[in-house]
């Protein structure tokens, strides 16, 4: 693992700290909202549909961030969706100690999480080209990705032990404690205004096409971005983790969040031993190789007979993804100039969090259906196949990156 960026940057530092504390808060939110939506509805659609009002306000926040990041102060608008954050998951706490709960609000506070979420998205991602050096983008992903982690597999568990222990009400009121930290943290960081671009476009429209513009004249990207889409919208199991956890394994809230834990041990394995990604001579081929386990690790929870079995298939679908983001997201980073590294980020969020929503409503759909195992199942073995039968049609994945841009 390197960790030279932690070292070379104390704005980075700063940032780390801040973003692996908003991971907690997400990675403890996302399972009470899971637990307690099916817990009114007892439906995995349900779920999934929460997810995808989630997506939906993410998507009208990036068409407002991405082009915003370009153009103003990105630690304002880091900071500014984190307190509108906070207004969220007050919502979900008045929610949760009404005498009984609504599930309209659970939607209303998914819109807005997302749409703050979104705003401030594209300004984090854009803003750490200018933390590190270029040739340290991917340990920065890689540390990045440790924290997203240690918060995927220590979020769920504490989330469920806070339900179970203190209640809904409880675990709302430690998150949004927890929540307001985070703008504290980003209002210490230095200015990060973004590079001005001497040929910028007038008006929104046309600014959007120049990212789009870009994104299609780069087969790297490109093609990551099609292949990433690929395995979200054929294999996203976790809209079913609570419906395994009660019905298949007649588990309650704490197995619930074992089962969300369980992919971020094989990612954290992944991160911890990361250094060799630093200088990969053909990352479509690792991307490509990572998309296809995804689906067999899918494909066989499906057919996982107890729990150590599901557990060990989340662990290495993990393990699959994050290799995969940490090159992705280096390869993003590199490869976007600065004046536009806003709305490409914008553009990549956006297949990142439809992708996974649609993806969640497809296996929501079949699990109910038919069965929590078949939606496993075809989802996985879909997802393999597909994601085989894209990299046989993307060359850019299969010969080396183009020279990196110039920010």
């Amino acid at each position: 693992m390197d960790t030279s960026p932690l070292r070379a940057s104390p704005a980075f530092r700063l940032l780390y700290l801040a973003r692996s504390v908003a991971l907690m808060v997400y990675g403890i939110n996302a399972v009470a909202v899971a637990w307690q939506t099916y817990g009114l509805t007892r439906s995995s659609l349900h779920v999934a549909l929460v997810g995808f009002c989630l997506a939906g306000g993410q998507l009208a926040g990036l068409v407002f961030g991405g082009r915003l990041a370009d153009r103003h102060d990105r630690r304002t608008l880091m900071v500014g969706s984190r307190i509108a954050y906070v207004g969220v998951v007050g919502l979900l706490l008045g929610n949760a100690l009404l005498p009984q709960a609504h599930v309209g609000l659970i939607y209303v506070a998914a819109l807005a999480g997302g749409l703050s979420s979104g705003v401030g998205a594209p300004a984090l991602m854009a803003a750490l080209p200018s933390m590190v050096a270029r040739e340290q983008l991917a340990a920065a992903g890689a540390l990045s990705a440790i924290s997203a982690q240690l918060a995927a597999l220590l979020a769920p568990i504490l989330a469920g032990a806070l339900i179970a222990g203190s209640g809904l009400a409880g675990c709302y009121a430690a998150v949004m404690v927890a929540s307001a930290l985070t703008p504290l943290l980003l209002a210490r960081l230095p200015q990060l205004s973004p590079a001005q671009a001497a040929d910028r476009a007038p008006g929104a429209a046309a600014e959007w096409r120049d990212g789009l513009r870009f994104i299609r004249r780069s087969p790297m990207i490109c093609g990551m971005l099609l292949l990433d889409l690929t395995a979200c919208l054929l294999a996203m199991p976790f809209v079913l983790l609570p419906q395994i956890a009660t019905e298949t394994l007649g588990g309650d809230a704490a197995l619930a969040g074992v089962l969300h834990a369980a992919p971020a041990l094989g990612a954290l394995a992944a991160a911890l031993s990361s250094g060799w990604t630093r200088s990969l001579q053909r990352p479509g081929r690792v991307l490509a190789a990572m998309a296809v386990l995804w689906g067999m690790a899918v494909a066989a929870a499906g057919l996982a007979g107890s729990l150590w079995a599901m557990l060990a298939c989340l662990a290495l679908a993990g393990m699959a993804d994050t290799v995969g983001d940490i090159v992705r997201g280096a390869l993003l980073q590199q490869h976007t100039p600065d004046a536009l590294r806003g709305r490409v980020s914008a553009f990549w969020l956006v297949q990142s969090t439809l992708g996974p929503a649609l993806g969640g409503l497809q296996m929501g759909y079949v699990a109910r259906r038919f069965a929590v195992s078949t939606a496993l199942l075809a989802g996985g073995v879909a997802c393999t196949v597909g994601s085989a039968a894209a990299w046989a049609a993307l060359p850019a994945l299969r010969r080396d990156p183009e020279p990196p841009a110039q920010a």
